[in-house]
């Protein structure tokens, strides 16, 4: 049996390690955007929407309701853009539809509405190209949709984010802050 020094050091050890283990997994439990489950979970379901009708409107009433703590993670999301997982998840599928897209038997089939010029260029993108060009898509979706949610949920300064980003012409997010000064959100 070890001595009684010897016994302490591991039982403290052993007691800081089970301490920084229980902290990691609290921190990591944590959502990326900081906020609570249920608004986190609405924060995700507006970044991910194409939805419109009745279902927008209940969820920008939801948005509503966590106002002050979703314009704040809208903020960071306008900056950070998606969480590494979604962009891993948005490259995988890409790739799925490329090769998709490579065995596709083209010489089977009249498409029409496209000259062969446009149809070879098309055919000769490559794997990486396509894939990044749909990965930056899914980013600047992903972005656009917090720039609608803030407008949603204001905030202070805001509206000067958004004049800010509509400004800067060579910002692919310029449209969508142009289109969220110019609209009124539903009530």
């Amino acid at each position: 049996m070890p001595s009684s020094p010897s016994l302490l050091r591991h039982v403290v050890r052993w007691t800081a390690a089970v301490a920084i283990a229980m902290a990691w997994t609290t921190a990591t439990a944590q959502p990326r955007s900081g906020l609570a489950p249920e608004v986190d979970a609405i924060f995700n379901r507006w970044l991910a929407t194409t939805c419109t009708g009745e279902d927008e409107r209940k969820l920008i009433d939801e948005l509503r309701r966590h106002a002050a703590p979703l314009a704040v993670a809208f903020r960071k999301a306008i900056v950070a853009g998606p969480p590494p997982a979604q962009l891993h998840a948005a490259r995988v599928a890409a790739e799925v539809r490329f090769a998709a897209r490579d065995k596709f038997p083209w010489q089977d089939y009249r498409i029409d509405g496209v000259n062969e010029k446009e149809l070879a260029a098309f055919r000769r993108v490559s794997r990486e190209a396509y894939v990044d060009d749909q990965v930056r898509r899914f980013a600047t979706g992903y972005r656009s949709n917090a720039i609608a949610g803030l407008r949603i949920v204001g905030g202070p300064g805001a509206r000067d984010i958004l004049m800010r980003i509509a400004s800067n012409a060579d910002d692919p997010l310029a449209p969508a802050a142009r289109e969220a000064l110019r609209t009124a959100v539903p009530r």
